[in-house]
């Protein structure tokens, strides 16, 4: 059996023993939840699963799922941080996050990464590693989205409005489809950026009071065209996702507080 990718120890996880996947694993996001467009890599991350992300020189990580390594959780930002490699030595530089770049447990704006270190975006954590690694499939069940394709479909969840409508959400690169009962909405990729955002907040913080996510953090994570996108752009945003819902009487699906911010007001599965 081989050993662990960072110790002695039997690979249990992927690239992984058990003890270095447990070390690194992350609340609410599932592991088709990262993925890597690099097509040319040199270098490698791991995720908590033991499978290998792809890494080439100003390789651009973030919540977008446009970019070139995806990390689709809320705590990490649209375009979070940058690899770059300079000379033989590679370089973490953090893009004014939200939610800040760690390596090896010290928050940064811009790191050496050495062989093996332990990269943290946002409540993500990954392993470096400064090489090539074959591509794996990360693991399937209970808890994670299985789609036969993930440059399709990387995201879904089930939501019950208030009223008791079910929703069914599913997201793919360009965007993403609520369909409920016979009817479906396409929803552009901001809209359904928004509605993910408040499921894995709702999911993640069990007091539905403290699950409100400000404006701030939805402008963050989101891909709006102006960099200093405000609270009027993301309420336009949200009023534009509340009409489409409002077409499956699903309207009540979004709530707002004054002061506070927005959240799920349905219950997702």
């Amino acid at each position: 059996m081989a050993n662990c990718l960072l110790c002695s120890s039997p690979r249990s996880i992927g690239l992984l023993c058990t003890a270095h996947g447990v070390a690194i694993a992350s609340p609410g996001i599932t592991s088709e939840q990262v993925f890597s467009r690099v097509t040319d890599g040199v270098a490698s991350l791991v995720d908590a699963w033991g499978c290998a992300h792809a890494l080439a020189n100003g390789t651009k990580i973030g919540r977008d799922p446009r970019a070139e390594l995806a990390v689709l959780h809320a705590s990490v930002s649209s375009e979070h941080a940058i690899a770059k490699l300079e000379g033989t030595t590679w370089h973490l530089v953090d893009n004014t996050s939200r939610n800040g770049t760690e390596v090896d447990n010290q928050r940064t704006a811009d790191a050496v990464l050495p062989s093996g270190a332990t990269i943290r975006l946002g409540d993500v954590r990954f392993y470096f590693w400064p090489e090539s690694l074959p591509k794996m499939e990360p693991p399937r069940g209970s808890g994670r989205t299985a789609p036969t394709r993930r440059d399709e479909l990387v995201f879904s969840a089930k939501v019950t409005t208030p009223k008791g409508t079910a929703l069914d959400l599913r997201q793919r690169v360009d965007g993403g489809v609520l369909r409920v009962a016979d009817s479906s909405i396409e929803l552009a990729a901001m809209e359904f950026g928004l509605l993910q955002l408040l499921v894995e907040r709702r999911r993640i913080v069990t007091d539905a009071e403290l699950a409100y996510v400000a404006w701030h953090e939805i402008a963050d994570a989101l891909a709006f065209k102006s960099v200093q996108a405000d609270s009027e752009n993301v309420r336009e945003l949200v009023h534009r996702v509340r009409r489409k819902l409002g077409s499956v009487a699903a309207e009540d699906l979004i709530e707002s507080k004054r002061g506070v911010g927005y959240r799920l007001a349905g219950d997702p599965g």
